[in-house]
Order: structure tokens, then C-alpha cells, then sequence
């Protein structure tokens, strides 16, 4: 594979092909290809001219990209990739702490901030900061015999946009943290080859074009952002970023945009569809619809298909480990649902990855057995930053071939379709029983008529969970009904012993049900 690869190539290449198109819009304001290949240049030429830009023990630098959604998020991301740097995004909602221990794992020769990012830079983390930051504040002070350097991004002057520095195929493009069990967070750190080989796979695969505008709801620390991002870019196409202020209100948005492509996680429409915002025929532009990230419930894509009649609709299934999304399924007719829930496929494995279903001892468990999902391919991550027992742990070599173990359940089915059937991390105890948490939603989303729902187990005594109780996306329900309905279907230890409506469900920042929330809301109204 050629090295002279870079994230910003996509770019780069539109700005000298089709500059005056347009790259990214949000709110009342847009960029073009042109526009935002200078912006990246004019940027990456402040990283390279330091003295200590270089790469260490073999890798790239790396610079942390602290900012919200937006034009200057994008600049700021380019930017860093234009200068061959690995980016790191930090997102906007972490406590000081948790930024602080990022900081410290990171080892970042730089910092992008935007306005709302460089907000974070109190003098406590300016103190744990890189030789380098470069914000987007209008007052900002380095603490006392601090040695960082703050540059104004307005003060940097105009600059020529050059090709992007080459990177090798295993430089490290990004990385992104997810959550880690141990409490430390964990670095996913995909190489250039991954993610040029996903983005050489799904840009065609879901007909990506240059006339398309598509749909950015994410945060960058949410790695759906880069396929949204880099999958529009690579068409030439334009990104319309979603207003956080303004989700509730995204039909409206990709109405009054046009949108042609739709990406989101199924939460977002199951809420949308929670507030009576789908209607019929009402999105006839939408011509692409990528839903991931979680299951996808069948009611989803029902209501869906009636709000945006003449787009095709994809359920894309990956870990972050993966480079986004490693296996897709198209909606056809009949919905192709999984056995016994109301969710959709995950279907088979995108063009150069490959899956199978293992059970607790590594053997490959016949079709209709479930069992834990691996995944191999181009798209593998290099691992985990700094944790090679981790890494070891979490990519085998498996006869002579290196796998991801997603720890998600799983069954192939006779036709060779997979089926994703949960974490095995959400598998809790009730009562001495083992019971899956999305096995009760998938059969409380069936009976409720909705489609964003959460169980938890609780009460817990003894580190003994004693019951489920369950929450539905609502104002109101017949408690009574569901759970007289959820009797018939489950054994009774899986049955909630109460139900809640909660007409706003909290989610995390992936966009998912946030579990760990709803156990608080328990705890705080228990005496």
C-alpha cells in the first residue's frame, strides 16, 4: 500500500478540483473546499515549523483536538491531519480530572482548541498541556512560568494549500477513547491503512456523490463521526453539522437542508418519533440513510421508511476497535429482523473484513449458536495505547490471523447473515439467573410500541441484583398491560417489576441509552 496517504487528501483534492464547493455547513455558516484546504494548511504550518515537530520512536506526533461540533471542530481536525499528525479528540463534556488523565496518557505535541474548547483551559490544565496550543479564545493567559506557547488561530497568516504530509501505513490516523472497565479509559488507536481501506470500501458501497449533503450529528470523540466526516469528503460532498440546541428539531433541519444522506444512531429517530416529529413522505430528498451504533429496532425502520420514502436504509454494525463499521445489512422487504426480537440484522461482513462466532473456549459454534462475535480484517485496530496486556488480551492471533473480540453475543444464521444479540458485559444476574439486558428491551420495545427503552437490574444487595426495572420513552403508559403482556412472552425473573415513563431518556455521549443513568435516577429517589 503507498505510503503518500492522508486523511486531508480527500480534501485536497477536491479543493483543486472543485473549489468552490461547498466542504461544511453549520448554522448560517459554510466553507468551501478551497476555503477549508487553506484554513488546514495555514494550521498545519504552524504545527511543522516547530523545533520539536518530529516523530517519536517511529510514530507521528499527535495533537489533541479539543472542540464542539462545528466548522472550526473540522479545521481544527484537517489541520492536524494535514501536518501528518495523529489526532486525539477530546470531547467537551468531560470533568477536569478525566481531561487531566487524558492529558497525561496522551503524550500530545499540540492542542487545537475552539472557542467552547479553550473554555477547558483553566490554569490547571494549561499546566498539563503540550509545549503548543492553539486556540480560538479572544483572551486567553498561560499560567505563570508555564512553558506553553498560545497562538491565536486568527493570527496565523493565509497559506497555500500543499499536498498533506505523507503517512505511512501504520501510522496511527487517530485515536479515540472509550470507556474502561479498570476505570482508566482506553485508546483505540486506528492506523492510516484502516481507515483509507473503510473509506476506499463504504464510499461506494452506500453510492456516495459529490452532489450529496449529509448529515453530521456527532461529537468527534464518537468515532460514527468518522465516517460521517471523511465518508463525505471522500465524495466531495457537503457535511451539515446538527446544532446540539436543535436535535429534537432534525427533521426540520435535514428538510430545510435538503439533506440527501441521513447518519445517525436509531435513538436519535426513535426520540424523533417519541414527539410526533415523523410524518409521512415529509424528507423526499433523503436518498441514503445509515443508521449504527446500537440495534435497530424494526419500528424504527418502519416509521422511518414512511418519513423518507425514496431513501435506501443501511444498519452498519462495528466497534471502534474496528474502524467504525465492519458489517453492514441493507433493508429490503421483508425487514430482516433477528429471530425472536424486533431488531434488525447486522448482516454480513463489509468487503475485506471477516467474522465469525466463537464460544467460551475459542472454538467456531455452528450457525444458530450463540456465542461471542471476532472480527478480522484490513479495518483492525493497532490496539490500545500504552496497554499491551490489553491489547494481547483483547486481539488474539487465532491460526495465524490477528481478532478483535467485540464481546458483543452473536449468531450466524443458516444463510450466513450474523445477528448482534447484545454485550455480554449487559448479561447481569437476577435472583441466580442469568438474563440479558437487551433481551428484555428488545421484547419491551415489542409490547410498549416504542422504540427507546432501558432495563436495569436493581434493587442490588450484596452485589445481588434483586429485580429489573424497566423504562419506556413516554409520557405515559398501562403499566399493567406491559407487564401482562412481557409475562407472556418471559420467564418470570426477567419480567421488570416496574415500569417507568420518562418522556426525556438520558443518553451517553455515543447517543445510546445511558444505563448507569437510569440506575442513579433509582438510587437518588431510594431512601
Amino acid at each position: 500500500m503507498s505510503i503518500n496517504y492522508n486523511l486531508a487528501c480527500a480534501v485536497h483534492r477536491h479543493s483543486l478540483a472543485t473549489p468552490d464547493a461547498i466542504a461544511v455547513v453549520y448554522k448560517d455558516r459554510s466553507v468551501s473546499y478551497r476555503e477549508m484546504a487553506e484554513r488546514a494548511a495555514s494550521l498545519a504550518e504552524c504545527l511543522t515549523r516547530r523545533a520539536n515537530w518530529q516523530r517519536q520512536d517511529g510514530t507521528p506526533p499527535r495533537v489533541g483536538i479539543l472542540a464542539s461540533r462545528g466548522i472550526d471542530a473540522c479545521v481544527a481536525l484537517l489541520g492536524a491531519c494535514w501536518a501528518g499528525a495523529t489526532y486525539v479528540p477530546l470531547s467537551l463534556k468531560l470533568p477536569e480530572e478525566r481531561l487531566l488523565t487524558l492529558l497525561s496518557l496522551c503524550r500530545l505535541s499540540a492542542i487545537i482548541a475552539d472557542q467552547e474548547g479553550a473554555k477547558l483551559l483553566s490554569r490547571r490544565v494549561l499546566g498539563a498541556c503540550p509545549s503548543l496550543v492553539i486556540h480560538a479564545a479572544h483572551e486567553l493567559d498561560a499560567p505563570p512560568d508555564s512553558q506553553v506557547e498560545l497562538v491565536d488561530i486568527e493570527s496565523l497568516p493565509a497559506t497555500e494549500a500543499g499536498e498533506p504530509q505523507p503517512m505511512e501505513a501504520n501510522d496511527t490516523a487517530y485515536i479515540i477513547f472509550t470507556s474502561g472497565t479498570t476505570g482508566v479509559p482506553k485508546g483505540v488507536m486506528i492506523p492510516t491503512r484502516s481507515i483509507r481501506h473503510y473509506l476506499e470500501v463504504i464510499t461506494p458501497l452506500l453510492d456516495l456523490r459529490a452532489s450529496d449533503r449529509a448529515l453530521e450529528p456527532c461529537e468527534l470523540s464518537f468515532d460514527f463521526s468518522v465516517h460521517n466526516m471523511f465518508s463525505t469528503w471522500q465524495a466531495g460532498a457537503s457535511l451539515h453539522i446538527l446544532p446540539a440546541t436543535v436535535v429534537m428539531n432534525a427533521v426540520k433541519f435535514a428538510r430545510q437542508s435538503r439533506l440527501t444522506v441521513w447518519n445517525s444512531v436509531p435513538s436519535l429517530v426513535g426520540m424523533l418519533r417519541q414527539v410526533k416529529a415523523l410524518s409521512p413522505g415529509i424528507l423526499p430528498d433523503l436518498r441514503v440513510t445509515v443508521f449504527g451504533g446500537e440495534q435497530l429496532p424494526a419500528g424504527t425502520v418502519a416509521a422511518w421508511q414512511t418519513t423518507a420514502t425514496n431513501s435506501a436504509v443501511y444498519n452498519l454494525y462495528g466497534p471502534t476497535e474496528v474502524t467504525v463499521f465492519c458489517l453492514g445489512q441493507a433493508i429490503t422487504r421483508p425487514i430482516p429482523l433477528t429471530p425472536g426480537r424486533d431488531f434488525v440484522a447486522v448482516g454480513t461482513p463489509l468487503p475485506g473484513s471477516e467474522a465469525m462466532v466463537v464460544s467460551e473456549n475459542g472454538e467456531v459454534v455452528a450457525d444458530g449458536a450463540t456465542g461471542e462475535l471476532l472480527v478480522a480484517g484490513a479495518q483492525i485496530a493497532e490496539g490500545y495505547l500504552d496497554a499491551p496486556d490489553l491489547t494481547a488480551a483483547r486481539f488474539p492471533m487465532l491460526d495465524g490471523q490477528r481478532w478483535y473480540r467485540t464481546g458483543d453475543l452473536a449468531m450466524r444464521d443458516d444463510g450466513g447473515t450474523f445477528h448482534c444479540l447484545g454485550r455480554i458485559d449487559n448479561q447481569v444476574k437476577v435472583l441466580g439467573y442469568r438474563v440479558e439486558l437487551e433481551e428484555v428491551d428488545a421484547h419491551l420495545r415489542i409490547v410498549s410500541h416504542a422504540d427507546v427503552v432501558g432495563s436495569v437490574a436493581w434493587p442490588s444487595l450484596d452485589g445481588m441484583a434483586r429485580g429489573l426495572v424497566s423504562f419506556v420513552g413516554g409520557q405515559t403508559i398501562d403499566s399493567d398491560q406491559i407487564i401482562a403482556d412481557l409475562k407472556a412472552r418471559l420467564p418470570a425473573y426477567m419480567v421488570p417489576s416496574r415500569l417507568i415513563a420518562l418522556e426525556h431518556m438520558p443518553l451517553n455521549a455515543s447517543g445510546k441509552v445511558d444505563r448507569r443513568a437510569l440506575l442513579q435516577l433509582l438510587d437518588q429517589e431510594s431512601p
